[in-house]
């Protein structure tokens, strides 16, 4: 009898510790499933595109952003793999990466279902669950709108560019009109020789070869002003190639040398002719020169004898961005004119600064050309002594491999 009423308790006691093992489990279960659900609740929030990968990088989780973007189906795509979003090559560049440690700011493209490509940003790490499986995370930036906004920017810079441009053309209107008044003028003149002695052609048969000669040279001299002219309002920008500076210096003198010579300014040259070229744009680095070598012109408008220096050298400086010593083409225009102020250097190169009178400048030449040079890996100074006059000095980037001297 005792030991019936034993084994009645032991067997209570087994059910006992049965409801709560089964009672534990299932709380377990509900733990893991309201983890999953808020899981799944942060991961539905993100704007970003999540992605779990295996060891083996093939896709085990993505959030509902990842299937929004790409257009890929969950059920459909359960096969996806990490090369089949960014190709071969860049998901070993990914690989190595994670292999390093956890990264950020990886800038590559995903392709979504229709092959297109999505530029985003890639922060990614590595983590080893308890059970020892190593699952790689990714977050993507889409940065679609971001290189899309820059595209319009560069087109608004390069339209902004284009109108300067035109304005410089328009300020040097006066001396090409001067310069084609001198042609033209010889024209009228020799025609009008022509026209008086058509009464005995043969007798001034030689003055009218020499008069008719001399009209075809005048208009051929008239028609490359034209050209030039056209030429240098018509160019648009290339992309990137190696650049003579000192060809680009010596075709902007030869263009202004009318309205040089209007201003009666003096020009002393000094090009080193074995510098290497630099990175560029030819139409880019023409307006840069023109603006500076225009801005000269007018800031010696009240000087007695103008002078203006321009030189081109090699020299070590050093690079503002990351503070070390390298070499660089120089470029310096210097004028005998009436020089900044301290207070003026300080705001020369901002947007819309001018110190012309109102509604003769827009305020743009000078930061324009600061951007143009800074875009092209280099820097501009100025230097202004008191009494002294004007130096601005640009520094460019010489070619890695130059193509020979200039």
């Amino acid at each position: 009898m005792r030991l019936r009423s034993t084994d009645n308790r032991l067997i209570e006691i087994l059910e006992k510790q049965k409801q709560d093992l089964v009672v534990r489990v299932l709380k377990k279960h509900e733990e893991v499933e309201a983890g999953k659900e808020f899981t799944n609740t942060i991961l539905a929030s993100l704007s970003d595109l999540f992605l779990l990968l295996t060891n083996t990088f093939q896709l085990v989780q993505a959030n509902q952003e990842f299937y929004r973007t790409l257009g890929y189906c969950s059920a459909k795509n359960s096969n996806l793999a990490l090369k089949d979003l960014v190709g071969a090559d860049e998901c070993s560049s990914i690989r190595l990466a994670l292999e390093n440690g956890e990264f950020t700011d990886f800038e590559t493209h995903f392709i979504d279902h229709s092959g297109r490509r999505i530029p985003v940003n890639l922060k990614g790490s590595t983590y080893t669950t308890e059970s020892g499986r190593t699952l790689h995370m990714l977050i993507a930036t889409d940065r679609s709108d971001f290189y899309a906004m820059m595209r319009r920017m560069h087109e608004a810079q390069e339209q902004l560019i284009h109108s300067v441009r035109l304005a410089s053309l328009g300020e040097m209107a006066a001396g090409i009109g001067h310069e084609l008044t001198q042609p033209l003028n010889a024209i009228l003149l020799f025609s009008r020789n022509c026209l008086k002695v058509l009464h005995d052609p043969v007798t001034y048969k030689g003055m009218l070869e020499e008069n008719l000669n001399i009209i075809i040279d005048r208009v051929n001299k008239a028609s490359s002003i034209i050209r030039s002219l056209k030429s240098f309002g018509g160019k648009t920008v290339d992309e990137t190639t190696a650049v003579n500076v000192n060809a680009i210096l010596a075709n902007i003198l030869k263009f202004l040398q009318s309205q040089l010579a209007l201003s009666e300014v003096e020009v002393e040259l000094h090009l080193d002719t074995s510098l290497p070229h630099v990175p560029g744009q030819e139409v880019k680095l023409e307006q840069v020169f023109l603006n500076l070598i225009q801005n000269s012109i007018q800031a010696m408008g009240r000087t007695d004898q103008p002078r203006m220096t321009i030189r081109t050298f090699l020299q070590s400086q050093m690079d503002p961005e990351t503070l070390q010593e390298k070499s660089y083409v120089g470029i310096m225009i210097q004028d005998n004119g009436e020089g900044i102020s301290p207070d003026m250097q300080k705001k020369i190169f901002d947007p819309f600064f001018t110190t012309r009178e109102v509604g003769t400048g827009m305020g743009l030449g000078l930061s324009i050309v600061d951007r143009i040079i800074r875009g092209l890996s280099g820097f501009i100074k100025v230097e202004s002594p008191a009494g002294e006059g004007a130096s601005f000095l640009v520094f460019l980037p010489p070619c890695p491999n130059p193509p020979g001297s200039a």
